[in-house]
């Protein structure tokens, strides 16, 4: 009996200091103290919110590792830690585990000089290298105002092309933390609008006057039920004023016959968000599903509805391989659109690798990329001897080296000019590398070839998927 009682003893002992091991009897713990640490501007509230536990709750031992890398992951996305440390330990009180969460705060309020550029990305820029094409001003950023995660943005930007921008969101307005409410307004006014586009390029008309006002205001409420699932509905007014020398060059600029169009437009967006990390995902997958009304009223300049899906997924082949993908696609119930409004691949993030000094109109499209890379360098943090704070002397980087595939077609192309990429299958190929550090910002080299057999070396500075 006594050599028994000894390797019972012995047992327990073995067991209580590896929970892994007694994890398959179904053994559960109890959520007790969530203490969190590094906080200093962010409330508490915030971070509690995106914990997959919370105090009280029942977890099985087997899954505290598990929710602990969740709520890792969706603090991380977050626009305002740069690093996230969650640990367990056994409570004072019997029964109970307790949860330690340690986080290295970002900076938040930044005041960036703003210089921009008239072309729709930096190669088209470069390749003709006009300053005189130059807008300057100050950009408000402030990512967690008071600590709620409330997001102010103002912009003021003179010189070349003039703008006013003020956006504000207060993500949490009930006590479950679900609903969210923003107002985003803004002016502008440009000397230089592309107002055609010829042989699948842009052509800009400069005049000493301004050629374009334009307004813009929007109200959006979201509601975000969990971690991963964000709704936004969105009620937005817009209208533009047209020179008559603008018109003159293209009719069909506006097509409404109106110097000043106007419209009330009507959106919904769901988002469903599933990746490690926002600003360059190596796992999970990501989509957005919108649609929209523009023309509420009678009175308004346009009547049609357009619908867009986005989706990419990512996917770690092992310790140094990734593969990524995305596809998207727009569809518009009108066929005859004004000429400002059919924008199409080769704007924003819609261009096929390749085709960066192009553009394709029309109503509906469709965009695939496919990456495959190789980490050179894996994640990996550098400390800095100055400056003295964790905010920037801590710089995580890393570097990979990858090639890509894409393809894209734009369906029914609008006839404004002499254009052979008309209803053409896009495809581009090649290879580049991607150097990713701190506050979110990715530098992408690369050298691509076009379906024309036209081949060429691009800078783009953020995620291609």
């Amino acid at each position: 009996m006594g050599m028994l009682r000894w390797l019972l003893v012995l047992s327990v002992a073995v067991m209580s200091s590896h929970p892994v091991l007694y994890a398959q009897t179904g053994e559960t713990a109890v959520v007790g103290a969530i203490t969190l640490r590094g906080n200093r501007i962010t409330r508490e509230s915030i971070i509690l919110r995106e914990l997959e536990f919370t105090r009280g709750d029942t977890l099985k031992i087997s899954e505290i590792e598990e929710a602990i890398a969740r709520s890792r992951k969706n603090l991380l996305n977050l626009p305002l830690f740069h690093f996230v440390t969650i640990s367990h330990h056994k409570s004072e009180i019997p029964g109970l585990t307790d949860f330690d969460v340690d986080v290295s705060e970002r900076w938040y309020t930044w005041v960036w000089p703003v210089f921009e550029l008239s072309d729709r990305n930096f190669n088209a820029w470069i390749k003709d290298g006009d300053l005189t094409r130059l807008s300057y001003g100050l950009f408000l950023q402030q990512e967690n105002f008071r600590g709620r995660l409330e997001k102010l943005h103002i912009k003021i930007k003179l010189g070349y092309q003039q703008e006013a921008m003020l956006l504000y969101e207060k993500p949490y307005l009930n006590r479950k933390k679900t609903l969210g409410a923003g107002l985003l307004f803004s002016v502008s006014r440009q000397r230089e609008t592309g107002y055609i586009t010829d042989r699948d390029k842009l052509v800009f008309y400069r005049a000493g006057d301004f050629l374009l006002h334009s307004f813009d205001l929007s109200a959006f409420v979201r509601y975000r039920p969990d971690i991963h699932f964000t709704h936004t509905l969105q009620l937005r007014y817009n209208s533009l004023h047209a020179s008559d020398s603008l018109l003159l060059l293209n009719p069909d600029y506006t097509l409404s016959g109106s110097k000043e169009p106007g419209f009330f437009e009507l959106s919904y967006l769901l988002k469903a968000d599933f990746r490690d990390q926002r600003a360059y995902p190596l796992n999970g997958w990501y989509a957005e599903v919108s649609a929209a009304k523009t023309g509420l009223l009678s009175g308004d300049a346009y009547d049609f509805v357009s619908a867009k899906l986005v989706f990419r997924a990512y996917h770690q082949l092992n310790r140094s391989w990734f593969l990524a993908g995305s596809f998207t696609s727009r569809l518009m119930t009108r066929q005859n659109m004004p000429y400002y409004l059919s924008q199409a691949l080769g704007y924003r993030r819609d261009y096929v690798r390749g085709y960066e000094y192009y553009v394709v109109d029309g109503n509906n499209f469709w965009l695939a990329k496919l990456n495959f890379k190789y980490a050179l360098l894996k994640p990996a943090i550098m400390h800095l001897s100055w400056p003295p704070t964790a905010k920037f002397n801590t710089v995580p980087y890393s570097l990979y080296l990858g090639a890509f595939i894409d393809g894209g077609k734009v369906w029914p192309y609008e006839f404004y000019g002499n254009n052979g990429l008309k209803e053409e299958f896009l495809r581009g190929v090649g290879v580049g590398l991607d150097f990713v550090t701190y506050y979110d910002k990715v530098v992408r080299a690369e050298f691509s070839v076009n379906g024309r057999g036209e081949s060429g070396f691009f800078l783009h500075f953020m995620a291609a998927i």
